[in-house]
């Protein structure tokens, strides 16, 4: 069974819709007044929907396929893509954005992940998840649990929100 399936998105859907949530993440987002953002590692797109109801160029990529089946026609710019290959030119966008998605990611992968983002985008800007104590369930999808001062040194070129 795909570790990022059907299931997984479901039971996640509470917490990557949360209203507040996303307000926090589109404040972060409109500090800097960004006419196009990319969100790296989008999942079910919930940022992506937020930015475009704000007249933003918002576009969404995430590696995982089943996603196609759950977003539906009614969000545009969501495409399926690996991190370390985005389908983008340079400096395509204003700022390229992740939320909870390096954690994700393992370790010997993150170095490529972070160049191709810092490649088409103005300004990185990442969210990470810093636990002291992973559950079991968390361990299973947080390959890679560091310290912050680790994702400061590791994520150099990305202003860490």
């Amino acid at each position: 069974m795909e570790l990022y399936s059907y299931q997984y998105y479901h039971a996640s859907k509470i917490f990557q819709f949360n209203q507040p949530r996303l307000n926090g993440l589109v404040s972060i987002i409109n500090a800097y007044h960004p006419k196009t953002v990319l969100d790296v590692g989008c999942g079910l797109g919930a940022l992506v929907r937020e930015l475009q109801k704000q007249n933003i160029q918002a576009y969404g990529v995430d590696s995982a396929i089943v996603l196609k089946s759950i977003w539906g026609k009614d969000v545009k710019n969501l495409s399926i893509a690996p991190a370390d290959m985005l389908p983008f030119a340079d400096q395509s966008f204003d700022i390229v954005f992740s939320s909870d998605f390096f954690e994700h990611i393992p370790e010997e992968e993150i170095e490529s992940v972070r160049k191709e983002m810092i490649r088409v985008g103005k300004v990185v800007l990442a969210r990470v998840a810093y636990e002291d104590k992973l559950t079991k369930k968390q361990a299973l999808y947080h390959v890679t649990n560091k310290k912050k001062e680790w994702w400061e040194d590791k994520l150099q070129g990305v202003i860490l929100v």
